[in-house]
């Protein structure tokens, strides 16, 4: 991230809030977003095979609308957290692109069940927006609502919360993995807390609230928690991660790091070219090999090295297409060419174990593991059997599991929930201080936009086990400071 004004006094909480926009900052925003569209529709358009086939022009609709969101926010930014934006901008990756130039889901998958995924995102997105844009309603005034939690929050104690959860991610990776019993809700607690420092050190940065050693901690933080995540040779994670910073850069300063943004894409890019050779050696069927710490320079350098002369093809063969997890396009259409004729709808089937999966292990030690959902599905379409559901999770997506369980029908109710759901909570928090209980929820909402890979389960309950995590940091810290005071 770049340098952004002068220095100042150590900041507390009650310095960190939102810059009023400009009507400079919405034009430039705006104009950004549609140029980088515009720029992503073209270069695709010019590099695809796939060029005189009904779902590329479908996949350029998708792209189209799942930018509008974005760029009708940014003319206006009415409100703070472009969290339904951001949501709705995750399908650019997960179907737009990959519609317009996957070849290899050419191969696999004829243009007619492509082009039905399409018109089922199309849909799914056209009813989305029309809900969100349709509901009214007005900001809560209540105390919970305005009141920040704390007053004296130094910025010093997310860095050293980012800190912290570097450390833990380090010591998951690679000396000590916790018991599957409470895996998974560290997983939750320490994403949890390390997206909500990410963008608020991020927005700090942005209003020249740091010092240059804080900075340096920082990159270092988010660069060790993207390499680290990332040598399991799937990138959202890590990227999502660097986007939140990047957000909330843009919330302090009210402009993009363009040098910064510039380099993510070019790094990412090398990146995702070589992932596919890399994949070849580090994955074997349904096991995968990763690197020791001090084996990460040596991998990322090979990984670099494929990046720029790549050998393997962009997809691979059909069958290793079916576990690509950057795009959701496969899995659509997976579960359409599947769904009603050979496999039955499994009507709310990986619904059913939500509730549950909000009881504590420690209270029901048989409770059924967070990814049944998934494996549900992968065993339903005969991508994995039982024992390799195991050791390797599938990312199927929300769109694809409602087409699953209600065909269209589930992907127009999920259309309703997200729409409804996202225009209420901003609404109601449209005043709400960022060290608010609202504020720091919605910092969290932000983060889990970007992870659109999950099912409705995992999706509902780590959120839940990330507020529950946040929650009780404020709690803790309140005590202590009532304690040193």
């Amino acid at each position: 991230m770049p340098e952004a004004a002068t220095n100042r006094k150590q900041p507390t909480g009650a310095d960190l809030i939102f810059r009023p926009p400009t009507a400079r900052d919405k034009r430039l925003f705006s104009s950004q977003m549609l140029v980088a569209l515009a720029a992503t529709v073209v270069a695709i358009g010019r590099s695809s095979s796939n060029g005189d086939s009904t779902a590329f022009f479908l996949g350029a609709i998708v792209c189209i609308l799942s930018m509008l969101p974005l760029i009708i926010w940014a003319r206006t930014m009415e409100y703070n957290y472009p969290v339904f934006e951001l949501f709705m901008a995750t399908n650019l990756t997960s179907y737009g692109i990959p519609l317009m130039s996957e070849k290899n889901a050419a191969d696999f998958f004829d243009d007619n069940i492509r082009s039905q995924a399409a018109i089922a995102v199309i849909l799914f997105q056209i009813i989305t927006m029309v809900v969100f844009y349709s509901v009214r309603s007005q900001p809560k005034r209540t105390e919970y609502w305005l009141k920040p939690v704390f007053q004296d929050l130094s910025q010093r104690w997310m860095i050293n919360g980012l800190v912290i959860s570097s450390v833990y991610i380090v010591v998951v990776q690679f000396y000590y993995f916790p018991d599957a019993s409470i895996a998974g809700i560290l997983r939750a607690v320490f994403f949890g807390i390390s997206t909500s420092c990410v963008f608020i050190v991020g927005m700090a940065w942005g209003l020249g609230q740091l010092k240059q050693n804080e900075k340096t901690t920082i990159i270092i933080c988010i660069l060790i928690q993207f390499l680290v995540t990332s040598i399991s040779l799937v990138l959202r994670t890590g990227v999502s991660i660097i986007l939140l910073g990047l957000v909330g850069y843009f919330f302090g300063a009210r402009r993009l790091p363009l040098f910064t943004v510039a380099l993510t894409l070019a790094v990412c890019a090398i990146l995702n070219i070589g992932k596919y050779d890399l994949r070849g050696q580090y994955w074997f069927g349904d096991s995968k090999k990763t690197p020791d710490l001090e084996d990460i320079p040596s991998f990322y350098l090979e990984w670099f090295s494929a990046g720029l002369a790549p050998q393997a093809k962009a997809e691979g063969e059909a069958g290793t297409m079916l576990l690509e997890r950057n795009s959701l396009l496969q899995m659509q259409c997976l579960v359409m060419s599947w769904t009603p004729e050979r496999k039955p709808f499994l009507n709310g089937l990986t619904y059913e174990d939500i509730p549950g999966q909000f009881v504590p292990r420690i209270l029901w030690p048989d409770k059924p593991k967070a990814h049944v959902s998934t494996t549900t599905l992968s065993i339903y379409y005969g991508l994995q059997d039982e024992e390799a559901s195991g050791s390797t999770t599938i990312a199927f997506g929300m769109l694809p599991e409602g087409y699953a369980n209600f065909g269209m029908m589930g992907m127009v109710l999920l259309a309703l929930v997200f729409g409804i759901t996202f225009k209420l909570i901003l609404v109601w928090s449209k005043d709400s201080p960022i060290f608010s209980y609202p504020g720091l929820m919605l910092i969290l909402l932000t983060a889990w936009s970007f992870q659109t890979e999950l099912t409705m389960a995992i999706w509902i309950t780590s959120m839940f086990q990330g507020a529950v995590s946040v929650i009780a940091f404020v709690y803790l810290f309140r005590r202590l400071q009532e304690i040193m005071t």
